[in-house]
């Protein structure tokens, strides 16, 4: 286990409710911005091709962070049967309306909103790096216990060396955990996920990309 140095429980979760509560306002104010800046897939294009050969046809799948439903509505083409989550309202109206043929709820990602064993495959794209270490470890053991034994996990974190608020404009306000390619890797590991595959590319940042698989049990 990864040795996190807490202040107080009390205090890291009230600070870590200001930190999720200012993101998802972030994300409602741009949210039409956002959705038009990201709204090719061709940055993830590669990654979703790998994630459906990897899954089995006709496939049940949660996308963890849905956003607006881009990759969702991607992977529904394939045929493939799309559930999302986001906690921005204003990002789920447009999935919804992107998307007519899937399922989306809003929900924490932390307490996911389904049964045991639900699903195939996740796809948790540029999310897990808004949580605090602690959260990140909780909401990957969601993600295992909601995954069919041996289902696949895909999830991308933005690496930095520090954590803290990220300002672009008056409205992309948003916070940013420290996550490097051990503490990722461990924390899969330590959520009864098996890392298969994980590479790195850098542009304006540097991005982790990671599939992993569910143990079984």
């Amino acid at each position: 286990m990864i040795d996190i140095m807490p202040i107080s429980l009390l205090d890291e979760e009230q600070e870590a409710e200001w930190f999720y509560s200012g993101t998802i306002s972030s994300y409602d104010r741009c949210a039409a911005s956002y959705a038009a800046q990201n709204d090719s897939i061709s940055e993830v294009e590669d990654l979703l091709t790998f994630f459906d050969k990897e899954i089995p046809c006709g496939a049940s799948l949660l996308d963890v962070g849905c956003g607006h439903g881009r990759d969702a509505e991607y992977l529904s083409s394939l045929g493939h049967t799309v559930h999302g989550i986001d906690r921005s309202e204003k990002l789920l109206r447009m999935a919804r309306e992107r998307g007519p043929k899937s399922h989306f709820v809003e929900g924490d990602i932390r307490s996911l909103p389904f049964r045991d064993r639900s699903f195939d495959g996740l796809w948790m794209n540029a999310v897990l790096h808004h949580l605090i270490p602690p959260h990140m470890l909780r909401a990957l053991t969601e993600c295992h216990r909601v995954l069919k034994p041996s289902g696949l996990l895909f999830v991308s974190v933005h690496l930095d060396d520090s954590s803290g608020w990220q300002t672009r404009g008056q409205d992309f306000v948003r916070y940013y955990a420290r996550v490097s390619g051990a503490m990722l890797a461990e924390f899969l590991r330590d959520a009864r996920l098996t890392p298969v595959r994980m590479t790195s590319r850098s542009a304006e940042s540097r991005w982790l990309h990671c599939f992993a698989r569910a143990h079984a049990g």
